[in-house]
This record gives C-alpha cells, sequence and structure tokens, in this order.
C-alpha cells in the first residue's frame, strides 16, 4: 500500500484520536556532512548562536479550515517547543519553526521530533532526528610548540639539513585534548610571531587519532621565507567551528640558502704561510705536519673531508680523513710522510663529498727543503787531514755517518770516495750503492774499502769521501757535506 493510499485510509477514520509514528522526520539545512568516525548530523557552532531553523515536509491531503484545523507541535528531547496551527491550506514556505538559542548551550546529542494533530483529530507522530552539539574547542597542552628534532634545535635549519631529509622539515604536534576526525590542523612559517604565511593544512582523518601527529616544511617554503630567526606555528578548528586554536610560536634559525661550494687551497701549519704556495724547513716538522683547511671553505656538518699530503701513488704520499680533534679543520700528517718528501715539491689539497657529488680543492704547492746539519761522512783511517795506507794496513778503512734530522729505517746512503786514479779514469770507488738505514739513531756504518781499494788513487793526492741520502726509495738523492783528506803511503 502506498503512503498517500494508506494516509487517505487513516484520514477518512473516525473523528476519535488515534496516533501513528509514520511522518518523516524533521530537517535542519544548517547541519554538516557526516564523516568517518565523527559525530552523526553535528551541529555549526555558528549555528547555536541564533534560533535554529526547523523545516517539515508537508503530510499528505492536508485539509485544515477553521471548524477543522491541523497543529504541528515540536518536542526537543521530548520537551515541548513550540506549536503552529491551521486553518487554511498549507504553504510549504510555513513549514517552519525556530528553535531558541538558549536550548543550544547544551552540549551533546539531542532529539527532535514532530507530531500533527489532523483536521479529522486523528494524530502522527514523526521520526526522531539526532542531533550533535559541539560548542568546546580543542585544548592545546600549556607547552603547544610543534616539536622539532634536536639537531634542528642546536644548529637551525641549515640548507645541509634539508638535503638530508628530502628538502623538507618535520615537526610533530603535542598530544591535545578533544582531538577528533575532521579537525582541521594549519600550519605556518612567517618572520614574524603571527606572521599569516600559511604553508599547508590538513583534516584530520580516523586514522591520525591516537598516532603521532606530523607535518612538514618543504625546503622551498622555508628558503622563500628567507635566513634568519624564523617563526613555525600551527593553528587547530574543530569540525564544527568553535575558536580557532592557536599554539605557542615556535623560533627557529634559519641558515638556509645554498651556498655555492668554494674550496680553496689548504696550508701547512708549520710553514706559516697560508698562500698558494710554501716551502717547508723541515726542523719544523721533526714530529709530522699539519694541514690546514682555511675558515672559508663551505664545509657542511654532513660533508665527508679527505684530506692528501701528494697526489695518491707518489711515493710518500697519505690521506686522511679523521682530523686531530671533532669539529677541527685541522688534519696530522705523520713524520715518515714528511721525511719522505724531503728536498722534493708535492701538492697539498683535500676533497669534499656532498650529497653523493665530490668536490676537489684548489692546490697548494709546498716545496719541502733538504734537512739541515747533515753530518760528514767519516773514515776511522784518517788522522789529522791524512789518510794513511799504511794504517789500512792489512785491515780495512771504515766509513760512517752521524745522525741526522728524519733520519730513519726506509732510507738508503750511498757514499764513494773520488779523487785523481793511477788509470786516468773518473770513476770513484764506491762504499756502499745503496746501504739501508738501519736504526733512526746513533752511528750508522756505512761500509769498508780494503787497501787495495784505495791504491787506485795516485799518492800522494787528494781524495774526496762523498755520501747522498735517498728518502725515496732511490729514486732521487740528497747530499751530505763532503769530507776530504790528502792520501798518503
Amino acid at each position: 500500500m502506498s503512503l498517500l493510499t494508506f494516509m487517505r485510509c487513516f484520514l477518512s477514520r473516525p473523528s476519535r484520536i488515534e496516533t501513528t509514528a509514520f511522518l518523516p522526520p524533521p530537517r535542519i539545512g544548517a547541519l554538516l556532512p557526516d564523516i568517518e568516525g565523527g559525530p552523526i548530523n553535528l551541529l555549526p557552532y555558528s549555528a547555536t548562536l541564533a534560533p535554529l531553523r526547523v523545516e517539515f515536509e508537508l503530510w499528505p491531503d492536508s485539509h485544515p479550515t477553521p471548524d477543522d484545523p491541523e497543529t504541528l507541535t515540536l518536542f526537543w528531547d521530548d520537551e515541548r517547543i513550540d506549536s503552529q496551527t491551521w486553518t487554511a491550506p498549507i504553504a510549504e514556505t510555513d513549514l517552519f519553526m525556530l528553535i531558541p538559542a538558549s536550548r543550544l548551550l547544551t552540549e551533546g546529542e539531542h532529539t527532535l521530533r514532530y507530531s500533527v494533530v489532523f483536521y479529522n483529530g486523528n494524530s502522527a507522530d514523526s521520526s526522531a532526528l539526532s542531533i550533535n552539539i559541539d560548542t568546546s574547542p580543542p585544548q592545546l597542552p600549556e607547552d603547544s610548540g610543534l616539536i622539532f628534532a634536536g639537531e634542528v634545535m642546536a644548529r637551525g635549519v641549515t640548507d645541509a639539513y634539508l638535503q638530508a631529509h628530502g628538502d623538507q622539515l618535520q615537526a610533530s604536534v603535542p598530544a591535545y585534548l578533544g582531538i577528533e576526525p575532521g579537525d582541521v590542523l594549519t600550519w605556518y612559517w612567517s618572520a614574524t610571531i603571527g606572521g599569516p604565511e600559511r604553508v599547508g593544512t590538513r583534516v584530520l582523518a580516523p586514522a591520525d587519532i591516537g598516532s603521532p601527529l606530523t607535518i612538514e616544511f618543504p625546503g622551498d617554503s622555508i628558503r622563500a621565507a628567507g635566513d634568519g630567526v624564523r617563526y613555525a606555528r600551527y593553528t587547530v578548528q574543530d569540525r564544527a567551528g568553535t575558536a580557532v586554536q592557536r599554539a605557542l610560536p615556535m623560533p627557529l634559525q634559519v641558515d638556509a640558502t645554498p651556498v655555492a661550494p668554494n674550496f680553496p687551497a689548504p696550508y701547512l701549519k708549520e710553514t706559516g704561510s697560508s698562500g698558494s704556495t710554501s716551502t717547508l724547513d723541515p726542523s719544523r716538522a721533526l714530529n709530522g705536519a699539519t694541514l690546514v683547511i682555511k675558515p672559508e671553505a663551505t664545509l657542511e656538518p654532513e660533508d665527508s673531508v679527505t684530506v692528501f699530503w701528494a697526489e695518491p701513488g707518489e711515493y710518500g704520499a697519505y690521506s686522511t680523513c679523521v682530523p686531530v680533534s671533532s669539529g677541527s679543520r685541522e688534519y696530522a700528517i705523520p713524520t715518515f710522510n714528511v721525511s719522505a718528501r724531503l728536498a722534493s715539491q708535492l701538492k697539498l689539497f683535500y676533497k669534499v663529498t656532498r650529497r653523493g657529488t665530490t668536490y676537489s680543492s684548489a692546490y697548494h704547492i709546498l716545496t719541502v727543503e733538504a734537512p739541515k746539519h747533515l753530518p760528514n761522512p767519516q773514515c776511522d783511517k784518517i788522522t789529522g787531514s791524512y789518510l794513511s795506507l799504511g794504517n789500512v794496513g792489512e785491515g780495512r778503512a771504515t766509513f760512517t755517518l752521524g745522525s741526522w734530522q728524519h733520519r730513519n729505517t726506509s732510507q738508503f746512503i750511498r757514499l764513494y770516495v773520488e779523487g785523481k786514479r793511477k788509470d786516468g779514469k773518473k770513476d770513484p770507488v764506491m762504499v756502499a750503492e745503496a746501504a739501508s738505514v738501519p736504526s733512526s739513531t746513533g752511528i750508522m756504518t756505512v761500509g769498508t774499502l780494503i787497501r787495495h781499494d784505495l791504491e787506485v788513487f795516485v799518492v800522494p793526492s787528494g781524495v774526496e769521501i762523498r755520501a747522498f741520502l735517498s728518502v725515496n726509495n732511490q729514486n732521487s738523492w740528497i747530499e751530505f757535506p763532503f769530507s776530504s783528506a790528502t792520501l798518503i803511503n
């Protein structure tokens, strides 16, 4: 049976009063659409500040007359609110009532329904409409500021940090009371405490409730606001639209403008020169040397830095990525590597790896001088200024060297005697082609000659004892001061 047929039968019954619940529920146009996880039929907060319009659907076969009126009565939580009676045909535009604003002050769920007494004396009730009222805004904690990583709080927001974190700055929103799906979270980044520069907005979903709540500030937004002290803040407004709740602004130091890579040449602390070239007196580096990266080099905290003493593959080359102390720009060069480059020229430089790209610094050209105060070679058979063949006799003439700076066991000594030969040749008499240095201190015995070896020279005549030092595996030689004597019988 259709509703219209039912109504006609119902209204044509005798005039005794009968009540049936079949009318549709009242309508409130101001209600918000329902969302998952939120209260149903939520009334906007703005609608609670004035009388609330409630509308009704005209029932079928309505025939009010002065003798047979029709009356509609509205109930709020089963309490009568108002009634309206018609004695003439009812216009659709007249089917509404206003709920006093005083009724809308109580939060929670409320029920609206109405009843109609028809022209024949019968009556009918409507289905109930439940609505929800929320007039209390969310409650932020006393310490409501956004929560950032400790690194950000300590060092500020840098380009390096943004690049290392997906070019965005993440923050956590402190837990607050009254959080519900539909809450609107809006966040700002500005140069002033209450700046209006909005970065993003988000409507909370059921999955956000009870979970850590995070937001992101894109790197582009941060850079667009410039460097200096900037303020990050957020606001929360519930779905009902109660008063917006504003969190405390969080001040952050920002240095996010990308800096063009600048890697000037390093220098050696012991030379006293920070230019592009310098000369090292090896006596100033007896315990090693210190390579220094200049303050103007644009290093970032996450950079990987490796310093180089000579080109890799060269004799005595050294590299390290460990500074003398954490955060320092000074790097220790071991004594051995300094010794291995005596009387030579080499390049000092460093390489910086940043987010997968490696940069090389400019070169510093360092000249390492030969060691000073090298000892003269000695022969145990020299007395005064004479080397006597008679003193050598059937034994041997022993040639020695005293200690010198930067002496170590990786070095080699060449020593020979030269003078006027009886056969007219220019060849010297070799004592040692490449004798290994046996220790870092003490008298070193280089080698010996027998009388027969020395008899190649004209007697009497002058002879010179010459010694040479190699610090680079015999690739080159540094000459010691020579000794001279007169060879006699």
